[in-house]
């Protein structure tokens, strides 16, 4: 075998797996996390500094009123997209969020609008820097965080 015909083979290969890895993530995030959101994309600077624009963060859904604090970070779903915000009251029929950067609460939200919440690691939120970038870049970002 030439060596020109081991390069095209590798490079398929490659092509294969990283083609495997990027349409196999959001379904596999999808089944581990139990919502069909599992990521998002921060594109406002609303939730400073706990989550900075750019920012990727990872989504859990099935969640029940119990399963709901105030200080937790949610998503869910509005007329414009989506909202991430954390938590500031809640009562049998809606939760209050407000943005931590923003200085007025966000209209009530019911809980079937609540699409999940953020994944958290210890103390802070899971998220990686720069890569919501990527979507934001793109103009695909359906998230609008």
């Amino acid at each position: 075998m030439t060596k020109t015909l081991k390069n095209i083979i590798g490079w398929l290969i490659y092509l294969c797996i990283l083609v495997g890895l990027v349409l196999g993530i959001p379904p596999g995030l999808s089944y581990l996390l139990k919502t069909p959101h599992p990521i998002a994309s921060i594109t406002s600077s609303s939730m400073w500094p706990a989550l900075k624009k750019g920012d990727l963060v990872f989504i859990k859904g099935e969640l029940s009123k119990e399963d709901i604090a105030i200080g937790d970070i949610i998503v869910y779903e509005n007329k414009l997209g989506f909202t991430i915000h954390r938590v500031i009251s809640k009562n049998d029929e809606t939760v209050i969020t407000k943005g931590d950067a923003n200085n007025t609460n966000d209209a009530p939200v019911v809980y079937e609008e609540i699409v999940g919440k953020a994944v958290f690691v210890g103390d802070s939120p899971l998220r990686i820097p720069y890569f919501g970038n990527i979507s934001i870049l793109f103009g695909k970002a359906r998230d609008k965080i």
